[in-house]
């Protein structure tokens, strides 16, 4: 049977609890980019992302520290993606992302070595990894059903896709833990967010009735999953899942139209982007980087 952390609608409301705030730590550009776009963070608070190059307009890869000292690689042509990086510095991410899509974009990992291995026979997405198997979560195109699927891998090679009881035309798994829970979504519709797998699946739903999709992004060792929703007028928002509570804190950066949280570390740092920029954010300032800013966090406790 399937455990639902929130479901919107009428069975489950949200209560809106007293006003919290939380820390906003920007993250310097890439030097002689127009573009740069945090996606992942592990404990040490090394980034990585991409950026799109100021003289040629091509995505690229980025490893980093919030210094502001960057490494920019490619593991393909057609643009690169890092999407996540755990505790030992292995990286998973994806190639062909300016001009492709899940049934041709190549999948990579990178070990701290710098040696890049790509999935063999499989196109999708990496998004996130664990910090003690190397295992990581990714799509994949299905070319024999014509769908994307969710799956685990684990050292640079396809394992077993994450099985989703519920009824539905695609998957994607975003994000994983070091005990092997995954989060990601699947279409039905609507999009849907989800937690575990099999008969421990648990649906999740952003509790507002402005909400026309969730998707949940990343998961950490501490209970905490991060994701976002998308609204009526297709802007996308981004919140902090406490899963034992299922206490939802909205994730915002002030001047932005769009929000995106992509990973959450040990202590509860995310890695979020925006139209804004990108950013590290944390509800505790002891889970931060030194140099942010004070910004709003309300607060959404499910009421049955």
């Amino acid at each position: 049977m399937i455990r639902a952390v929130l479901l919107a609608g009428a069975a489950v409301a949200a209560t809106l609890c007293s006003g919290h705030a939380a820390v906003l730590v920007p993250v310097p550009p890439v030097p002689d980019s127009t573009v740069t776009t945090l996606y992942g963070l592990n404990d040490s608070f090394q980034i990585v992302g991409s950026y799109i190059g100021a003289d040629d307009g091509i995505e690229h890869a980025f490893f980093g520290y919030m210094t502001g000292d960057y490494y920019p690689f490619d593991a393909g042509s057609g643009g690169t993606q890092a999407r996540a990086i755990n505790n030992k510095q292995d990286i998973v991410g994806f190639t062909n992302s300016q001009g492709g899509n899940t049934s041709n974009q190549p999948i990579f990992e990178m070990y701290a070595n710098s040696k890049i291995h790509v999935l063999n026979g499989i196109f999708g997405r990496a998004q996130g990894i664990d910090n003690e198997k190397g295992r990581f979560a990714g799509t994949r195109w299905d070319f024999n059903n014509h769908q994307a699927v969710a799956f685990k891998g684990e050292h640079a090679h396809y394992r077993k896709d994450v099985r989703i009881p519920e009824v539905h035309q695609a998957s994607e798994a975003n994000g994983i833990n070091s005990a092997g829970v995954v989060v990601g979504d699947y279409f039905r519709p609507p999009l849907h967010g989800f937690i575990g797998s099999g008969n421990k699946l648990q649906t999740v739903d952003y509790p507002s009735d402005q909400s026309s999709g969730t998707a949940m992004e990343g998961i950490n060792d501490a209970g905490q999953a991060v994701g976002q929703w998308t609204d009526q007028n297709g802007n996308a928002h981004s919140f902090l899942l406490d899963i034992a509570s299922s206490t939802f804190t909205d994730i915002t950066v002030p001047g932005a139209s769009n929000v995106y949280a992509w990973n959450i570390n040990t202590q509860g740092a995310v890695a979020v982007s925006s139209d804004a920029g990108s950013f590290i954010w944390c509800k505790k300032k002891s889970a931060c980087p030194a140099g942010g800013i004070v910004v709003s966090a309300p607060e959404h406790r499910a009421r049955r």
